[in-house]
């Protein structure tokens, strides 16, 4: 499994390889809210990041990951252990975020929920972003819980389904998995 500083690694070098991508008239600001604690989740991450970076519709994507406060990442076995400080401005820069964002797109492993990416996508139903789901895996092996499956305005089943998906006109679709 990568190290949150490899995930990090990866996220820039494809940002770097995407740079220079045509974007439309309009196109969207996005908080991409994601976890990266196993490997599907990581998996998710980086295949839907790329995704969203290919998108024409889509102009900016704030990658959570990307920016740490103080640019310091969390590592259990590292050098660098979380403090109240560290949570306090970690917390408060997602949440300004996504309040800066024009709407949310989530990561959503179906065998790895993250309690944390459910306040994000909580807060930014409250505050009402639209939000576009990825899910991945079985859902109906694992069911989606009802809070975070009826939020969504529209979900995907495959992190390449983003680089087409149209941002600027989300059609709402209702879910269809199984639910908790």
């Amino acid at each position: 499994m990568l190290s949150e500083n490899e995930v990090m690694q990866e996220l820039f070098k494809l940002e770097k390889a995407y740079v220079n991508m045509e974007k439309v008239p309009g196109a969207r600001s996005i908080y991409l809210a994601h976890s990266w604690w196993t490997d599907t989740q990581i998996d998710a991450t980086l295949a839907t990041y790329e995704s969203l970076l290919k998108n024409p519709t889509i102009a900016h994507i704030h990658v959570p990951l990307m920016h740490q406060y103080k640019g310091m990442a969390f590592t259990e076995d590292g050098d660098f252990k979380p403090d109240f400080e560290w949570a306090t401005m970690t917390y408060k820069a997602d949440i300004r975020a996504i309040d800066n964002s024009d709407l949310i797109v989530a990561t959503y492993p179906a065998d790895a929920p993250d309690m944390g990416e459910a306040v994000e996508i909580g807060y930014a139903i409250g505050t009402n972003k639209p939000v576009v789901m990825g899910y991945y895996g079985d859902i109906n092996k694992n069911p989606v819980n009802l809070m975070v499956s009826f939020g969504a305005d529209a979900y995907v089943y495959n992190p390449e389904e983003f680089a087409s998906f149209d941002f600027l006109d989300i059609e709402s679709k209702a879910f269809e998995g199984k639910i908790i």
